[in-house]
C-alpha cells in the first residue's frame, strides 16, 4: 500500500513537472481576435482569449488545444517545445463568414437624400421629358429689344405636335404601370382559374380592366380587396362582351 502511495505521488509528481503555461495569442491576418475559447482536449481545461486575444493555458508537449467560437471555425494545434518557448505562441483563427439573415434595403431617391423637399412630386422619365418639353402659354410672353419675343421650344414642340407625343407617352407608361401592379398580384392562370377568363382572353381582358377608373385607382393605391372586387365586376362586363350579349364597356361605374 505504500508503495502504490509513493508510485502515485511520484507520477502525479512526474506529471506536473511536465505541465507548463502556455502563453498564446489567436489572431486573424493582423488583427486579434477575442472571446474565444482554447481548450487542452487532453485534460479538458478551458480558457477565453481576452480583448487583446491573448490567453494561457496549462498544456504539455504533445497535448493538443482546439479553438472554438461564434466568429471562427474550429481550429486544432498540436503543441510541441518550439511552442512552449515562444511568447506568446501565435495561432492563426479562420474567421467566418457573416450570413446576413434578413437585409433591408430603404429606398433612395432624391428626396432621402436630401436634394428635393419632401413631398414633391416624383416625375417618371415620360412626365419629366413631358415637363422639360414644356407647354405654350401666354404668360411666356416678354419683352426683349422694344419687341414681343417668347421661348423656342414651346413653339417648336406645339408646332411638330412633340408635347402630344409627350403626353400620349405619359399615358402609355401609366398603362404599364398598371399592367405591373396587376402582375404581381395574379399570374395568368390565377386571372383565368379566379374570374372565369378564358387563357386566350386574359391579355386582353387586363387591358379592359386597367382602363377602368376604380379598378386602377386600387391598384394605384395597392387596395387588393378592392382590386379583386372591381376584376369580378369586370370579368362579368368583359365576357358579357366577349359573347355579344351586352354592348356594355368600362364606364367607370361602381
Amino acid at each position: 500500500m505504500y508503495r502504490l502511495l509513493m508510485l502515485l505521488l511520484l507520477l502525479y509528481t512526474v506529471t506536473g513537472f511536465c505541465q507548463q503555461d502556455l502563453r498564446g495569442r489567436i489572431i486573424s491576418g493582423d488583427m486579434a481576435v477575442s472571446g474565444v475559447f482554447v481548450i487542452n482536449k487532453r485534460t479538458g481545461a478551458e480558457v477565453k482569449t481576452d480583448n487583446n486575444g491573448y490567453f494561457t493555458l496549462s498544456v504539455k508537449p504533445g497535448d493538443r488545444i482546439a479553438l472554438y467560437g461564434k466568429s471562427i471555425e474550429v481550429r486544432e494545434f498540436s503543441i510541441n517545445e518550439s511552442a512552449l518557448k515562444a511568447n506568446p505562441y501565435e495561432l492563426e483563427a479562420e474567421l467566418k463568414a457573416t450570413v446576413l439573415e434578413e437585409v433591408k434595403l430603404s429606398r433612395i431617391n432624391p428626396e432621402t437624400l436630401g436634394l428635393v423637399p419632401k413631398g414633391q412630386k416624383q416625375y417618371t422619365p415620360a412626365e419629366r421629358r413631358l415637363k422639360t418639353a414644356g407647354e405654350f402659354k401666354p404668360n411666356f410672353l416678354f419683352m426683349l429689344g422694344g419687341g414681343i419675343s417668347m421661348p423656342f421650344d414651346p413653339i417648336i414642340n406645339a408646332i411638330s405636335g412633340r408635347t402630344k407625343m409627350l403626353k400620349k407617352n405619359v399615358a402609355v407608361e401609366q398603362k404599364e404601370g398598371l399592367i405591373s401592379k396587376l402582375g404581381n398580384l395574379y399570374t395568368e392562370e390565377q386571372i383565368s382559374r379566379t374570374f372565369g377568363i378564358p387563357a386566350q382572353m386574359v391579355n386582353g381582358f387586363v387591358y379592359y380592366a386597367i382602363e377602368d377608373a376604380d379598378c386602377a385607382e386600387a391598384l394605384r393605391t395597392k387596395n387588393n380587396d378592392l382590386i379583386k372586387l372591381r376584376l369580378m365586376v369586370l370579368a362579368e362586363k368583359y365576357m358579357a362582351l366577349q359573347n355579344q350579349k351586352t354592348p356594355d364597356t368600362p364606364n367607370h361605374e361602381n
